[in-house]
């Protein structure tokens, strides 16, 4: 090959390569470019389980576009503020928290970070892990974060060179599962070398430029298979007067199969990572889902709350109007002498006292807004900040059918519960990792296979120096001329065959590493049957007192209910002896103590019931179907039910 063709390929690599750059700063500045805003593609809405590689080849040298998470609050929020309130019903702030919720959305990014696993693996690297599922330290055989002791190794060697061989086996190597390979390279040399003697070159020293061009392709498979195809050449001149060909244009073609037969074969021994991390994918879904769960459990049990707080409010206003009816009717009773002016003073002083009752309730109920309207946002803005909550449910009444029996609920539970279904999923990992350990206590057999022909071409001398070259043939003067394609046309014509097979065994003496990463295997697996258990029992005793829970509460609702009609009963009473001279203000104003006392007990038992039944829910794993949430709206933040208040729309504005 001339010169300039080396030169013309080294031209074409560099422009390879800047065309690549220039790709991934454009795809960088589009990424960069995302807007920031509630309708940004959500992460969610990506598949990072593969690439897009073809056709666009310069696409396998850039990130896959991730989307910048919207900071604005979803449409939803804006549409229910009517007539300076935030009207809000249970439904409507489940699904605030589904679309702004920061916790859930933190917790999207998981799903896709599993997705990016699971492409990873199919390139066959080790699986990195995601939140909730642990890889064993067994599937490794170095330091924890190797590679996979199943894996491949590296690219071919022999690859490139000079196409002939000494007389061995020629075996241009093997590369690693799965993503194939290109390789190319070009050199150029030039060299003076001083000989101590004439007799093989006929000079006291020799020049020599040589230039010299490879190219390989490779794959590996998850059966422990590897091909290697190569193609290559090069191109000398010497000063040398023995060389019989000046210059000399050797190329080869060259196939290799490799193939592992005990360790390493297989679809189980190599794609161990891959499986799991196609199985973590569930994992990253369980993990989300119980996420949502616990993030919806806390909304709900605020919105509970909010509800509390108001009828704590209702409950203080009423006591300030009893207190202050004391005092006006005190004062009357002063006036005309019935009553000393001591009872007007203790009539204010419980006015006082009811009156910082009731901002304390309103103190309460305002810290409880706030709270709700943290979570059920992506940020509280002014708009959101100058309005109040004005809650549009009631606190749930009992009812004899709120939960099944208990074994029911213990089988909803063993069925739903997402902490018992990860460890499963974990087991089905471990699985994974024991059969690739076992298939790793075999010993090391493989075979391969090559087929390397190659080819010589070049300026063929002849008629000169009778002592090396030979004469020429009739009509040519001084060599034969050929070229790089004389040369290959010979390699692939199979001028000049060469065959290869062989086959390489390696036994371990002690094989202490795998009997160790095998034995560990089992244990884990041993270990997870344990936990299995364990988070069966904690989900039984979690239904168990939930039912508790639920039964106690409703018993100490209803018997506050009673109570409360009993209070209301006893200051009737206290009032109409109060009129006919057979009380006191002290009694009368007791029995107002105690009745309003006694609401705030109800109020407070509603919503430990209310409490007690999304416990329950949570325990047995059907929270999200309890409030007809879809783990595809969760997932996607968007969510299409129509709002729970007179006059809005079908839909939030902007879907």
């Amino acid at each position: 090959m001339k010169l300039l063709t080396i030169r013309s390929l080294a031209f074409i690599l560099g422009v390879g390569v800047l065309a690549t750059l220039i790709q991934t700063t454009k795809v960088w500045g589009q990424q960069a470019a995302v807007p920031t805003s509630a309708f940004a593609p959500n992460v969610m809405s990506q598949d990072y389980t593969k690439t897009h590689s073809f056709p666009d080849f310069f696409e396998s040298f850039t990130s896959l576009p991730v989307p910048q998470p919207g900071m604005e609050n979803s449409p939803r929020l804006k549409d229910l503020i009517r007539d300076g309130k935030l009207w809000l019903s249970l439904q409507d702030a489940i699904a605030l928290a589904l679309e702004n919720n920061l916790d859930i959305d933190y917790a999207r990014f998981e799903i896709p970070k599993a997705q990016t696993d699971y492409l990873r693996t199919r390139a066959g690297a080790a699986a990195r892990g995601v939140s909730g599922a642990t890889i064993s330290t067994a599937l490794y055989s170095g330091a924890i974060g190797t590679t996979s002791s199943s894996g491949g190794g590296g690219s071919g060697s022999g690859a490139g060179g000079a196409g002939y061989s000494g007389g061995g086996a020629i075996n241009m190597g093997s590369v690693g599962c799965c993503d194939p390979v290109v390789g190319f390279s070009v050199g150029w040399n030039q060299a003076a070398t001083p000989l101590g003697t004439t007799v093989l070159t006929g000079l006291s020293s020799v020049d020599t430029h040589a230039g010299s061009y490879s190219g390989f392709y490779g794959q590996g498979f998850m059966t422990g298979t590897s091909i290697v195809a190569a193609l290559g050449g090069s191109r000398s001149t010497t000063s040398a007067l023995t060389s019989l060909v000046n210059p000399e244009i050797p190329t080869y073609f060259g196939i290799s199969l490799n193939q592992n037969l005990l360790n390493g074969f297989g679809y189980r021994a190599n794609a161990a990572n891959l499986r799991i991390a196609k199985n973590d994918l569930k994992v990253a879904d369980s993990v989300f889902r119980q996420n949502a769960m616990t993030t919806l459990a806390t909304v709900v049990n605020d919105y509970w709350d909010l509800l509390y707080a108001r009828e704590n409010i209702r409950v203080a206003e009423e006591a300030v109007k009893w207190a202050q009816a004391d005092l006006k009717n005190n004062s009357r009773q002063v006036e005309i002498g019935n009553l000393a002016a001591i009872e007007v003073t203790r009539a204010k002083s419980e006015v006082a006292s009811r009156r910082q009752g009731l901002i304390l309730a309103q103190t309460q109920y305002q810290q409880q807004q706030e709270k709700l309207k943290t979570e059920l946002s992506k940020h509280v803005d002014v708009d959101l900040a100058s309005v109040p909550i004005e809650p549009t449910d009631k606190l749930p009444e009992p009812s004899s059918n709120d939960i099944p029996s208990l074994e029911e609920a213990l089988n909803l539970a063993a069925k739903n519960r997402p902490e018992i279904e990860q460890v499963q999923l974990n087991m089905r990992n471990q699985e994974f990792t024991i059969q690739r350990d076992r298939n790793a206590l075999l010993p090391s057999l493989s075979v391969f296979a090559t087929y390397f022909p190659t080819g010589l071409s070049g300026h063929f001398l002849c008629g000169g120096n009778p002592l090396f070259e030979p004469a020429c043939p009739t009509g040519v003067a001084g060599y034969v001329p050929g070229g790089a394609g004389d040369s290959l046309s010979q390699a692939f014509r199979n001028v000049y065959p060469n065959y290869s097979l062989g086959v390489s065994l390696s036994i371990p003496i002690r094989n202490r590493q795998a009997v160790a990463d095998a034995t560990r295997a089992l244990i884990e697996e041993r270990q997870y049957r344990v936990q299995l258990q364990q988070k069966k029992n904690q989900a039984q005793q979690d239904v168990r007192n939930a039912v508790i829970a639920v039964t106690q509460a409703k018993a100490q609702l209803d018997a506050a209910k009673e109570s409360t009609q009993l209070y209301k009963e006893t200051l009737e009473g206290e009032q109409k002896k109060f009129q006919l001279g057979e009380s006191t203000p002290f009694l009368v104003i007791q029995a107002e103590r105690d009745l309003a006392s006694q609401e705030g007990i109800e109020a407070q038992a509603r919503d430990a019931y209310a409490k007690a039944l999304t416990q329950y829910a949570t325990a047995t794993g059907t929270i999200l179907e309890k409030f007809n949430v879809e783990i595809t709206e969760a997932k996607s933040g968007q969510v299409t039910r129509a709002m729970n208040i007179p006059g809005t729309p079908t839909a939030p504005s902007g879907q």
